[in-house]
């Protein structure tokens, strides 16, 4: 017997199958065996496709290929990440005075979904790039 159950719910008809189906047989028997359970509901952090997305050979690649500063400058893909974190998550002051993006690794799916969407259309209108072959992750 497993002492771990974890089960992904996306809409109402497919978590009332799931919840009959494993959550309430998989209670039923580690509740037998006496103790004490804790159940967690959280939302997805942000998936491995969303993140591949975002990171592999889309948004940021292309953005690092075709942005250029008024100087005519290029910058990284970790720079324009940095850059997209302070303006549409937040930033963290350090203890020498300056500042940090906040992590985007908490984010949930639809946060990062969400950011992502500024992100893209930031570069789009302000920085000119043109986006190709982008696939939606989940």
């Amino acid at each position: 017997m497993t002492d771990r159950l974890e089960i992904e719910l996306h809409n109402r008809a497919q978590a009332w199958a799931l919840i009959q189906g494993q959550l309430y047989p998989f209670l039923k028997s580690v509740l037998q065996g006496g103790g004490r359970w804790v159940l967690t509901v959280t939302r997805r952090k942000r998936t491995p496709k969303q993140n591949r997305r975002y990171w592999g050979g889309g948004v940021l690649a292309q953005i690092a290929a075709q942005a250029t500063t008024a100087g005519g400058r290029m910058y990284s893909t970790e720079n324009w990440h940095e850059v997209f974190k302070q303006m549409f998550i937040g930033v963290e002051e350090l203890p020498n005075g300056n500042v940090v993006g906040k992590s985007s690794t908490g984010l949930t799916t639809v946060e990062f979904s969400e950011f992502c969407t500024q992100v893209e259309a930031y570069a789009a209108t302000q920085l000119g790039v043109t986006f190709y072959d982008l696939w939606e992750g989940n």
